[in-house]
């Protein structure tokens, strides 16, 4: 019977394991697709001479968060977060033709599936007074 208990305890570890990091990479996902809104905003009061250099700027920046997507993906096992990685290339997409509007609106797309990703989490979380 003991040995039941201990594994029902590991299994809660885990599963509290999982809750912080799918928080912890959902709400830094979130923050960093608040910071590309915020860039195609940026972006799109520049000049015309100033707007290569940024949009360079602009495809690293999305490049890393990719990247940082990917991590959170591996880390968590979750591979619904794969679609913010779609959003992400399409909205990149979008503003190389400098259709920002599009690509905010899939950032937005972006930002909501990160929140629906992390909510499950969170509420646990909060639930056990962690958060």
């Amino acid at each position: 019977m003991e040995g039941k208990s201990q594994s029902r305890e590991g299994i809660n570890l885990h599963e509290q394991r999982k809750d912080f990091l799918v928080f912890h990479y959902t709400e830094k996902i979130k923050s960093s697709l608040i910071v590309a809104s915020s860039l195609l905003d940026f972006l799109e009061n520049l000049k015309e001479q100033e707007i290569v250099g940024a949009e360079k700027l602009l495809k690293a920046y999305f490049n890393a968060l990719m990247l940082e997507v990917s991590i959170a993906v591996n880390a968590t096992k979750m591979e619904e977060l794969r679609e913010i990685i779609q959003k992400l290339q399409k909205a990149l997409e979008e503003a190389k033709t400098r259709n920002y509007d599009v690509a905010r609106r899939l950032i937005s797309e972006a930002i909501s599936m990160a929140t629906t990703q992390g909510s499950r989490s969170a509420e646990t979380l909060k639930a056990m007074g962690l958060i």
